[in-house]
Parts: C-alpha cells; structure tokens; sequence
C-alpha cells in the first residue's frame, strides 16, 4: 500500500494537532483528512472510508471510545486499523487494543517522525494479512521494490532534518498551506525566539482570549484564556505519566480505587459524555466548591509544566472553550498564575541541582504536631512532610508521592529552606 493510494483520517478535538498531523503526514505522499470530534469523525470516514484513523481519547460531543464503538458497527468498518492518541497512557492503550482491536497508540506529545513510523507500522501489519495476490504483486515487482527504497532514503532524510524545519518555519509553513486560517490565529512563533513568559505577560496585557497551545519534543501544552484570566490548561510529557482529577481526589482519600461508585461514575461519564467531575457532583461525593478547588489545582500543575518548555512553537487561537470546560467558573487573573509558576520554576531549577543525588535520605527537623500547626503548609506540602522520617531515600519518597520528580524535589527545597528538614549525613 503506498502513501499516494492511502488516506488517513485524524479525529482530535485540538486544532494545532489536527493541523500539525495533516501537514505531517501530508508532506509524506497520505491523504489526510481532518475532523474536531467524534460525531464529525464518523460522517468523515463514512464518506471517505480511510485506511487508517488516528483518534483522540478526550473530545466533546463524542469520546474516543463511543466514536470505535459506533465505527465497528458500520460496515466496511469492522477492521480499519485504529491508532489511539492520548495522554492517558499505555493503560488506555490496552483497554482500546482488546475492545476494538486498536493495532497501535501512543502519547501526546509526539514527533514527525514517530507518527511517520507508527502509521507505517500499522499499514504494514495490515498488508501482511492481505491476500495472496496482492502480496505477489508486491514482491514481483523489482521496479516497485527500487522506488520503495529510494522513497524510504528520502523519508530517512526528510525526517532527520524536520524537527528543524518545524521549529524555524512551521507557522509560516502553516499559512501557506492553507491550513491556518489567518482570522483564527492571534499570533505564533518559534520558543528559540521569544520567551513563552513574555508571550504570556502580553496575553495578560492585551486582555486577550482563546487557546494557548504550546508544542515541543517533550512537552504539548494547552492553555485556555478568556481576556487576560486563565480557565484551565492540560499538558503531556513524553515519558511521564499523567496526573487526573480521580488521582488527586484518591491522593486526598476522597476516593478508593476498588469503589464500586467511583466505577459506576466512570461508566456514567462515559455514556452521557459529560466530564467526571460532573458525575461526582451530582452523586454528591464532591461539591462544586470543592471540584473547582481540584482543578485549579491540576490546571496549575499543568501550566508550571508547559511553562517550563524553551523551544518549541507557540500558537494563540481564536477557539471556543471546549464542551468539557464550558462550566468551569475558575477565572484567575493570568499574571497570578504567572507569577506563581515562576517561583515555583526558579525552585524546580535550584532543587534539581541541590537533590540530584536520589538516594539521600532527609530528616524532619519538626516532630511535634503542635510546632508544626504553627507552620502555614499547604496539603501537598504536609503530606510530602508526613512521608519524611529520616529511612526513606528522596527516590522512595519520590515514588510513594506520585508526583512529578522535580516537583518533589521543589517541595523538599522549600521545605529546607524554611528549616523544616535536613539532609542526613552519611
């Protein structure tokens, strides 16, 4: 099967992946088609019947899952290869693989040259079930065999050289393709050159609004804006695992895993399409008070992370706030997240170098729960405390926190700082 016959289908609910995957693939020889959720995705593939679908786990309208379930019942559809897209991680990936028969997934954020590769892979596992004969004519042909070599030699290069090229011209690239429409965009540009705080103290500035997306060889960004306050933001780091809603909530003993309502929750959510946070509002398990405390909590973790990223692209977007976010009533002024991710940075920076050694040990220099009370910590940063008792390595701590490394190795800083704990002497 050869990139020139195949057509693609890419079903993602953010603009700048649809975009950025189009032109991807597109320079490759595919036919790529496009659509922003689940309900589109399926009209699209029904009209263009594609030979391979990428599709994102999270979208309004229609999930990823309610979007397979309702492919695999159209015919002609039954054994379309699917190639799940998430932040979820390799857990989805398993849960997909045995319900729909998805050949391959991976991560958000993801590389040209990754998703060359998976989408080979996966053509090519199809082509090895195919019939005899089109195998035959496949392996018959030498003059087909050369040109698959010269155009493997081509992609190696092309591939090598265009993590470049999407940095230094990748919005401009855009534009002239037609696939940026230039009334949505507000502004983009390469990270090399402008600082990604800069970029946002001008958002602030200019009371500016839409999506924020931020995307680089490790990290891919969302940030939402509604003039000059910050809404929500998700991010994904190559390698790492994500944080959700139902973690910090577990994290809190707000939830047990093994709760037969919390599954019961996740399964509503699912069939109404409707947030999980929702869900456990309406089953009261959580106020609403309560829900937005969490998510500001876990859109400020994701901010700190994107934040982080000095290269990349940036892309603000004129974009209606997605169906999932739409009640969410968090309105923070940005330059306050700003500041505090910063700070937050600066002690990221310090601590990496102060705790680089994981198998040290600490000491809590605070034992008495009267003292402590007297000591303003936030819940995180007690429960990180707590965890601290001078037997654990900082690399014990780091796993039993279940939270980012470096964000561990933050807290452990500040908590130092103030005179909480000590580093134990050999």
């Amino acid at each position: 099967m050869s990139a020139e016959t195949t057509r693609v289908l890419i079903v993602d609910d953010s603009p700048t992946v649809r975009r950025l995957g189009e032109l991807i693939l597109s320079q490759q020889g595919y036919t790529v088609h496009t659509a922003e959720d689940g309900e589109q995705g399926l009209e699209v593939a029904k009209r263009v019947m594609p030979d391979a679908i990428l599709v994102d786990f999270v979208m309004p309208k229609m999930n990823g899952h309610t979007f397979c379930t309702l492919l695999r019942k159209h015919k002609g559809m039954e054994k379309v290869p699917l190639i799940l897209i998430s932040s979820k991680g390799e857990a989805v990936g398993e849960a997909f693989e045995k319900e729909f028969g998805v050949i391959h997934y991976f991560s958000k954020p993801f590389e040209p040259d990754d998703l060359v590769r998976k989408l080979e892979e996966v053509l090519g596992s199809v082509a090895t079930t195919g019939s005899d004969e089109s195998m035959a004519e496949s392996v018959g042909s030498a003059p087909a065999a050369i040109e698959n070599i010269v155009d493997k030699v081509l992609r190696q290069y092309f591939q090598k050289d265009f993590p470049l090229l999407m940095r230094n011209v990748l919005s401009d690239t855009l534009n002239e393709a037609g696939l940026v429409q230039k009334r949505g965009m507000i502004l983009s540009g390469d990270l090399s050159e402008v600082l990604l705080p800069d970029i946002i103290n001008f958002v602030y500035n200019s009371r500016l609004s839409g999506r924020l997306t931020v995307f680089s060889r490790e990290v891919f960004g969302e940030i939402f804006i509604d003039e000059g306050n910050f809404i929500f933001a998700t991010s994904s780091r190559k390698g790492s695992r994500n944080i959700f809603l139902t973690d910090l909530l577990r994290k809190d003993g707000r939830l047990n895993a093994d709760d037969e309502e919390l599954n019961q929750c996740v399964v509503e959510a699912r069939s109404r399409n409707l947030p999980i946070g929702r869900i456990l509002v309406e089953r009261e398990l959580l106020t609403n008070d309560e829900l937005m405390e969490y998510l500001l909590q876990h859109a400020q973790d994701a901010f700190g992370t994107t934040l982080d990223v000095k290269e990349g692209n940036f892309f603000l977007e004129h974009d209606d706030l997605p169906t999932n976010l739409q009640d969410l009533t968090i309105r923070v002024p940005l330059i306050n997240v700003l500041m505090e991710g910063l700070s937050h940075l600066d002690e990221k920076h310090l601590a990496a170098s102060e705790f680089k050694d994981e198998t040290m040990v600490m000491v809590r220099l605070i034992t008495n729960e009267d003292a402590l009370e007297t000591v303003s910590l936030k819940p995180r940063e007690l429960e990180l405390f707590g965890l601290i008792d001078g037997k654990k390595s900082l690399r014990e701590i780091i796993e039993l926190s279940q939270l980012e490394p470096l964000e561990t190795k933050r807290i452990c800083y500040a908590l130092r700082k103030v005179g909480l704990l000590r580093v134990k002497s050999h």
